[in-house]
């Protein structure tokens, strides 16, 4: 691995926008209703669960990322042939991710603006941080940990100021049982965005610390997971189950429904702010996890694949769909099947294919 190293903190920092990202933005958990936010908790317990599953697996290879252990694991070829599969679809995700952000700043604010600029504009910056390495993605990291968190308890304090929180819209917590609110967890919350963690597989080998990967990895997850739990209760406090569940963007719409003494008004961008944050660093973390499984499968210096891999997230981006309701279409399968393989399918291949050749030593 290269000599770049990242701190408990820097790790806890990516960890954190990573979770934040888009899921702050989008509505998720539609089948929960009203107790989306109870669905977001006990996803969260599984997106523990398989943070320590990956946890595990690296500190029996340390030093290396899931497209190197799983050749020792599976061997050679079956492991090369596997961890390659991996390289497609972070493209094809970060793709997404560019493609929401542009959506909705060319919704909210630049609607003269063509979206191939916005999003060009988006690739660039992250092809320049990538470029400097690791160590300054995850030195900014914290830099806008502290900036997005500020922004945020802003946004929640004019939100209460303005007197459009409505607790009766998040009741009845338990109106239709447990089971809609499990459906709603599992697997789609759960995996959207707990199980996106598999790219940090690529990313723990860094640590400078690695001792202190698990504790950090938990705690990181835990403050990402209860903020996102409180943001949607916000969210349908204000709008309520149905407008919630009818916006493409509940929180941009949320934000634009305060107004305080005809004064305070007009605050989407502090959505449009938290977006373009959580984005960059999602799609900066999407594009190094590809360029470290292309690296160490190809042997070919990091650099030299970094703009190739994002000129494909680009046009990926702009061949996705035509509009936001084909886009969310397109993502189901993605959601429900190809994200579950790669998340958690292949790494407890990898945990229990590693525990049997560890139990007979071979």
């Amino acid at each position: 691995m290269d000599k770049e190293r990242i701190s408990p903190g820097q790790f806890f920092s990516l960890i954190f926008l990573f979770e934040i990202g888009t899921a702050v933005v989008l509505p998720i958990g539609f089948a929960a209703r009203q107790t989306v936010w109870l669905s977001i908790l006990l996803a969260l317990i599984g997106g523990i669960l398989l943070f320590l599953v990956y946890d595990y697996l690296y500190r029996q290879y340390p030093e290396l990322p899931l497209s190197e252990y799983a050749q020792r694991i599976l061997g050679k070829y079956m492991g090369w042939t596997l961890s390659l599969t991996y390289i497609p679809v972070f493209i094809y995700i970060a793709a997404r991710d560019l493609r929401e952000a542009g959506d909705l700043l060319v919704t909210a604010s630049y609607d003269q603006t063509p979206i191939l600029a916005i999003m060009a504009l988006m690739i660039l910056t992250v092809v320049y941080v990538l470029h400097k390495g690791v160590e300054v993605l995850a030195r900014m990291a914290e830099i806008y940990l502290i900036m997005l968190i500020g922004i945020g308890v802003l946004g929640n304090i004019f939100i209460l100021l303005s007197g459009i929180f409505e607790v009766k819209n998040l009741l009845p917590v338990l109106g239709d049982g447990w089971k809609p609110i499990l459906e709603a967890a599992y697997p789609e919350i759960y995996i959207f965005p707990f199980g996106e963690m598999i790219c940090f597989t690529m990313i723990l080998p860094f640590l400078n610390q690695p001792h202190r990967g698990r504790k950090t990895g938990i705690k990181a997850l835990m403050a990402s997971g209860i903020i996102l739990s409180f943001t949607h209760a916000m969210e349908i406090a204000v709008l309520g189950e149905d407008m919630y569940n009818r916006s493409a963007f509940p929180l941009f719409v949320a934000i634009s429904e305060v107004n305080i003494m005809d004064f305070l008004q007009r605050l989407d961008a502090i959505v449009i702010i938290t977006l373009i944050i959580g984005v960059f660093f999602k799609l900066s973390i999407y594009c190094y996890a590809a360029l470290i499984v292309a690296s160490s499968l190809f042997n070919v210096d990091k650099q030299k694949l970094l703009w190739p891999i994002a000129i494909c997230v680009l046009i990926s981006s702009l061949m996705i769909s035509s509009n936001l309701a084909e886009h969310f279409a397109e993502g189901k399968p993605i959601l429900h099947i190809i994200l579950p393989i790669f998340s958690t399918g292949i790494p407890l291949l990898l945990l229990m294919v590693h525990l049997i050749r560890k139990r007979f030593g071979l």
